[in-house]
């Protein structure tokens, strides 16, 4: 009677137990060993976007990387010690700015880094940091062609059909992702209304 008790109900609430402080273990046990690298690769991932949206020439290595941000970023904190501005650096001297700028998207936030000439009446660059559209259309945003259209334009802008931008202030839209294009749009002519009122553009 005792030995089918122990099979029938102790063994396997303690089998439970020991398979999920196992796995618990392995799985803490990957976390703490990786912790370091994520946080580094998290960190290049942000310098490398902030040196494509100041129209910088990103190195390909990490180390190259963190040594031309070094050299030609500045950080800018707030008040609660959170980068509230990036200061773009020529010769020490500042001659654009950085900023972080995003609103809703089609399936999640959409965030970038936004990046503008010292007199803030040009944009530099756009690099997009965060996005969750659709794979194969409004994920497009993230493709070369569709963030070079920005540089060295000022808004506000507005969307055409993709193929048939021509005038200065005409961003080229995503085929079937008109939607996504327009989100895209919004957050960053907000930038540059923010910009126009003295204010940096936030994460919204």
């Amino acid at each position: 009677m005792k030995s089918r008790f122990w099979k029938e109900r102790i063994f396997p609430v303690v089998f439970m137990v020991a398979v999920t402080v196992v796995f618990i273990s392995v799985v803490s046990g990957i976390y703490l060993s990786t912790r370091d690298m994520v946080k580094l690769n998290e960190s290049l991932f942000l310098k490398r976007a902030v040196l494509y949206a100041a129209d910088i020439t990103v190195p390909g290595k990490g180390a190259a990387v963190d040594k031309v941000y070094r050299s030609r970023v500045r950080e800018r904190l707030d008040s609660e010690g959170l980068v509230n501005h990036f200061e773009i650096l020529e010769d020490n001297e500042i001659s654009g700015y950085a900023v972080f700028a995003g609103g809703p998207g089609l399936w999640g936030k959409i965030e970038a880094v936004i990046g503008f000439t010292e007199m803030r009446d040009k944009l530099t660059g756009v690099e997009f940091i965060k996005q969750n559209e659709t794979p194969g259309l409004g994920a497009r945003i993230a493709e070369e062609w569709f963030k070079e259209q920005f540089r060295g334009k000022m808004g506000p802008f507005v969307l055409v059909p993709e193929g048939t931008a021509q005038a200065e202030k005409e961003v080229n839209a995503i085929t079937g992702a008109t939607r996504t294009s327009n989100f895209v749009l919004e957050i960053i002519n907000q930038s540059l209304e923010d910009i126009k009122e003295g204010e940096w553009p936030k994460l919204r």
